[in-house]
């Protein structure tokens, strides 16, 4: 293989990456064995690094980023600021926050509190609404449940004409969530380098366009944010905190009522068969 030939095709590999790598991982995917190319390869990358194609991890040995120079420009001037996405959420939080195209919602909640009960009553909200008919049918990616298992779940809402996509997935899921739809990601799961829940989130808004995504993450019980912490509040313009018999509106950028501010909104309730909240109560 010539240099130029494996320039060529390692720069090709690079731009279908997202978020750090390791050499290893270029090494195995292109089949990089002989010590040869493998200084070929280091060659390669310190071409690059001095170039500005990547980056170097600061303090970590071989690990890279693809530097990503693109920042197209927002043309803010045509925009109508009224053309918000025209959601229904559980607790009729649409009453007090705005959603608009490319927004990111963040629900965090401590287990068994309802965080997959919310995101198909999310679902079940909006899956069949003309006002939003452009952005369907919603995609739901899950990474905790099977088949049968949804089947079931979805069986205790006693309603038969389901419309959405049911994915399964666990990892990367700015590869596959669809930037002109509704994206439910239920749930993120990073388990350790909780700082990285930030990458993961700001991953998936880079890939969204006119659609949305309501992501759902773990928290530790009595903690007001989930994993990542303040890292995870950077992009999301709605975010929700729940716990057993209760939600918060930590963070809500865009009210319906400028004069109405719903950040830390408590509402009480109470869950019934995994699926139905009832007795609401706003506190």
């Amino acid at each position: 293989m010539s240099e130029k030939l494996t320039q060529v095709i390692v720069k090709s590999w690079i731009e279908t990456t997202l978020g750090w790598w390791h050499y290893r991982d270029l090494d195995k995917d292109l089949d990089i064995v002989s010590p040869e190319g493998k200084a070929h390869r280091r060659l390669i990358l310190k071409r690059f690094c001095d170039e500005g194609v990547v980056e170097r991890q600061p303090g970590k040995e071989g690990i890279f980023r693809r530097v990503d120079s693109l920042a197209p420009i927002i043309p803010w001037q045509e925009a109508d600021a009224s053309n918000t996405v025209n959601l229904k959420f559980p607790f009729g939080l649409e009453k007090w926050v705005s959603i608009y195209p490319k927004n990111v919602m963040l629900l965090a909640g401590t287990f068994n509190a309802g965080k997959t009960a919310y995101c198909l009553d999310f679902i079940r909200l909006n899956q069949h609404r003309s006002e939003i008919a452009d952005l369907l049918p919603i995609e739901y990616f899950s990474s905790e449940m099977g088949a049968e298992e949804m089947k079931l779940r979805l069986s205790k809402f006693s309603i038969s004409d389901w419309a959405f996509n049911a994915r399964e997935r666990s990892t990367n899921f700015a590869d596959v969530v669809k930037p002109d739809k509704i994206n439910v990601i239920d749930y993120l799961e990073v388990t350790n380098d909780f700082y990285l829940v930030a990458n993961e989130i700001s991953n998936i808004f880079n890939k969204l366009h006119k659609g949305v995504a309501l992501i759902t993450v773990q928290k530790k019980r009595g903690a007001e944010l989930g994993r990542g912490a303040e890292f995870s509040a950077e992009k999301p313009r709605l975010y929700l905190s729940l716990d057993n018999g209760l939600l918060t509106i930590i963070k809500a950028k865009n009210w319906v009522n400028p004069e109405e501010n719903p950040n830390g909104k408590k509402f009480s309730f109470s869950l019934v068969s995994g699926c139905k909240f009832i007795n609401i109560v706003e506190k």
